[in-house]
């Protein structure tokens, strides 16, 4: 487990496990067991940049007992809340290089005592602990409703809390209470409705987050993938130009860069030193299969190329 007392807890409505099925040798099959869900990815990152996270979500049934396993062997602690439905699986096929899926089974209806005793559990580690990361959901695991309330306790019990959320569960949380800093994508916004296809150029970004932060954010980072980031740090506007990588796997470079937020809130971090952290962090993610992982090593070397530029609003 961790070495010493959790300096973050992770609201994670989903915890998955994952089966993925890669080329072995001699046209043979290598399968790999990894937890997964958002709040695991932010997890494993923070674990990599040597900070204590604790996992607060629901687990149950045989997938959730082979998840329990895995992320004691990884040194992750889990304050898990009991259910009855078994946790979620993702079967993939990764042989030809992309990943093919076979099969998923549905995400948990959480009964109201599970709701309940996720909201509940969550809470007081937050309360204790005074530092948060809250990530969403894919369907409705959990009711928007509650993300509000969380909105509002976690500010009245004075959290920080970092947010790596989009749509209805940003803008019920926001609407509830406080949130220190956002983390939000490009890829996001358009899921949403928010922007069209195409590049966003960096007088659009900035509205973006101005927006943002105008609803409610204090901090916004807006990640734009290949094109950096864009971001409002105490009321200061920021362009960040990162390393371009062929990367391995695109995936989890958004939940990596949350991570390195995370880190950068935890060490008290100058604006452009957080950018550059938390950028690093997802870059170096990239160029790795494995889902919120890369080396220490990587990241600290990335964080030194990374560019951070102060710009006005109206750029």
């Amino acid at each position: 487990m961790s070495d010493g007392p959790n300096n973050v807890v992770i609201f994670a409505p989903v915890v998955l496990l994952t089966v993925t099925v890669e080329a072995g040798p001699e046209n043979g099959a290598e399968v790999h067991l990894h937890p997964g869900g958002q709040g695991f990815w932010v997890a494993r990152m923070l674990r990599h940049l040597g900070e204590r996270p604790l996992l607060c979500g629901p687990v149950g049934g045989e997938s959730g007992g082979v998840i329990r396993g895995l992320l004691a062997q990884w040194g992750i602690d889990l304050s898990p809340v009991e259910i009855s439905a078994g946790s979620p699986v993702i079967v993939q096929d990764r042989r030809g290089g992309d990943r093919v899926q076979i099969a998923e089974t549905p995400m948990p209806h959480l009964t109201r005592h599970e709701q309940d005793d996720l909201y509940g559990t969550f809470l007081d580690h937050a309360l204790n602990i005074s530092t948060a990361v809250v990530t969403g959901q894919w369907g409705e695991v959990v009711p928007l409703d509650e993300y509000k309330r969380l909105g509002h306790d976690l500010e009245t019990g004075d959290v920080d809390v970092i947010g790596d959320l989009h749509g209805p569960e940003m803008r019920a949380f926001i609407e509830g209470g406080r949130m220190d800093v956002l983390k939000v994508s490009d890829q996001d916004l358009r899921e949403d409705g928010v922007i069209g296809e195409g590049p966003v150029d960096m007088r659009e970004g900035v509205g973006l987050v101005d927006r943002l932060v105008a609803q409610g954010a204090r901090n916004v980072i807006l990640s734009l993938a290949e094109g950096g980031a864009l971001a409002s740090l105490d009321g200061d506007h920021y362009r960040v130009r990162l390393p371009e990588f062929d990367p391995a796997d695109h995936r989890g470079a958004g939940d990596s860069m949350t991570a390195g937020l995370t880190a950068a809130m935890l060490r008290n971090l100058s604006a452009a030193e957080t950018l550059k952290l938390a950028s690093a962090a997802g870059a170096a993610n990239v160029t790795r299969h494995g889902l919120g992982s890369a080396s220490t090593n990587l990241i600290a070397e990335l964080a030194e190329r990374v560019e951070v530029e102060k710009i006005k609003g109206d750029s």
